[in-house]
């Protein structure tokens, strides 16, 4: 392979998470343990097996409320339409500041859930187009069509960002919450409304971009109406705030959110222009061929 095509490979393999686009759901925040100092050992002890003994109280709340948020996505399958507005200096300047997209999610028997994404504005923005599946136990697969090459390009790193956009394949993956342990440290009101306050910890052996993620958990119907992503640092990377939310044939939908990239100074404004639910999607959807064939149309 000549030195023009092995750079034109590394080329095509650093845009592909440019195919992947959509709603980052992560989550968390922190407790705080108070305690008197005692100089009596006794007193001690008993502070110590009060603090455990809260600390699981609130880490057994903590994943119920988890469970809430997570039963919210029960449908068999979907279609939404989006308008992504980008904003920001730490974007390309030939880069569009909107598209439009279209995403089709299926859930298996066994539990995979696949995604189909299709970018249908601007028109020069099929290449874009993207296949995620995410296995029963958590692994995350993205693969887009390069025309250029005629060949398919996959990643399997859910710590990858994609270069438009900045959004890790976990993220595209609702932020995959059952690779945290979570601890209830608070409630608050958040845009006028009661939420829980949650902090969740990379679990050992987990991979992912964000060790530590915050959540507030809507009181009312149990859906994530902000969270805020942590780096290797423990600085605030990301911030994801929701704006409006609706019932869409009996699901919560997010109508209207922001992602705040903090690392790339830019700022991805989501609008849900349609959604429908229980479509009795085909595979056929969520397949290599379908992909191509959208790419190239």
């Amino acid at each position: 392979m000549s030195l023009e095509q092995t750079d034109t490979r590394r080329k095509l393999h650093v845009t592909t998470m440019r195919a992947f686009l959509m709603i980052a759901c992560a989550f968390s925040i922190i407790i705080s343990a108070c305690s008197k100092n005692q100089s009596n050992s006794g007193d001690k002890s008993g502070a110590n097996e009060s603090a455990a003994s809260n600390t699981q109280t609130s880490t057994g709340n903590a994943a119920q409320i988890i469970e809430r948020y997570r039963a919210l996505d029960n449908s068999s399958d979907s279609v939404m339409k989006l308008r992504a507005t980008i904003t920001g200096a730490g974007e390309k300047a030939n880069a569009p500041s909107q598209v439009e997209l279209t995403i089709y999610r299926k859930r298996k028997p066994d539990g995979t859930r696949m995604m189909f994404i299709e970018f249908t504005s601007p028109a020069q923005e099929r290449d874009r187009d993207a296949l995620v599946t995410i296995g029963p136990q958590g692994e995350v697969e993205g693969v887009r069509y390069a025309q250029s090459a005629d060949e398919f390009i996959s990643s399997k790193n859910v710590e990858d960002e994609e270069s438009l956009f900045g959004l890790t394949l976990q993220e595209l993956a609702d932020g995959q919450p059952e690779k945290y342990d979570f601890t209830l440290i608070g409630e608050e009101t958040f845009n006028s409304s009661p939420v829980y306050r949650l902090e969740g910890k990379l679990k050992l052996g987990e991979e992912s971009k964000f060790p530590r993620l915050v959540l507030l958990i809507s009181k009312d119907n149990f859906a994530a109406l902000a969270a805020e992503f942590y780096d290797n640092k423990n600085e605030l990377a990301r911030n994801m705030t929701v704006t409006e939310m609706k019932q869409v044939e009996g699901h919560w939908t997010r109508m209207r959110w922001t992602i705040d990239n903090r690392a790339r100074q830019m700022k991805i404004d989501f609008a849900a222009t349609e959604a429908k639910y229980d479509q009795n999607l085909p595979d056929s959807i969520f397949t290599r061929e379908h992909l191509k064939q959208a790419a190239t149309k």
